[in-house]
């Protein structure tokens, strides 16, 4: 199975067990498939318990593994699924694993689908191969609870401009010195060779008001 094969496909298909844990009903229509409502798929941390939630109505199976590493090796813990209502399957765990990856495995039509991270994740680990049991809050800059977004009298005013990271700086004559990265944004006074702005300063010298920075981390190949 493709990694770009997500919902409602890849969740309807992502799960595993010997065998199915209760009857599995064949769905023929996309149309059929039950509507979850709840706001807590994907993980619910703390540090006395974590709850796993995976929406996936055609799985007969499934499991979570738990890992070390962000890449190979073996799980230290895995966990059958129970499903409930609207096609979701529930685990958890009653202690701390704060730090630990996890990923989803399903069994549909028999097999085994390969294992996938969690479409809800907050965070995960290289190539976006796992996820991530974080704190989200811990992950905050200083200062984070005091950010306030620019005034906006209206939204019709707002000029965006889309771009990748590395696309902003990256070209020999930016003349910004972090090229590539994320610190490019931060650089003014950058100049081309023939002395035109570069950077956030040209971007500002459009008239743009937005950036709307295109998938920074992970891309399906």
């Amino acid at each position: 199975m493709k990694k770009f094969l997500l919902a409602p496909i890849f969740l309807s298909a992502m799960l595993f067990s010997c065998k199915p844990t209760s009857p599995v009903t064949e769905l023929t229509s996309f149309d059929q498939y039950p509507v979850y409502e709840g706001k807590d798929l994907g993980l619910t941390y703390s540090p006395a318990k974590s709850v796993f939630k995976l929406w996936s109505p055609a799985a007969e199976a499934a499991k979570v593994h738990i890992y070390e590493t962000a890449l190979g090796g073996e799980p230290t813990m895995s966990r059958d699924m129970t499903k409930g209502d609207q096609g979701v399957w529930e685990a958890s765990f009653d202690e701390n694993i704060k730090a630990r990856y996890y990923a989803f495995q399903i069994q549909h039509k028999g097999q085994w689908l390969e294992e996938a991270a969690d479409p809800y994740a907050k965070a995960v680990g290289v190539n976006g191969k796992r996820a991530m049991v974080i704190e989200l809050h811990e992950t905050n800059p200083e200062g984070w609870e005091n950010d306030r977004k620019p005034a906006l009298a209206g939204f019709n005013d707002i000029i965006i401009y889309e771009l990748h990271v590395r696309d902003l700086s990256i070209h020999p004559d930016s003349g910004i010195k972090n090229k590539g990265k994320y610190l490019g944004f931060t650089e003014t006074g950058a100049k081309s060779p023939e002395g035109e702005a570069t950077g956030i300063d040209h971007i500002k010298d459009l008239g743009v008001t937005h950036v709307h920075l295109l998938p920074v981390y992970d891309f399906c190949r």
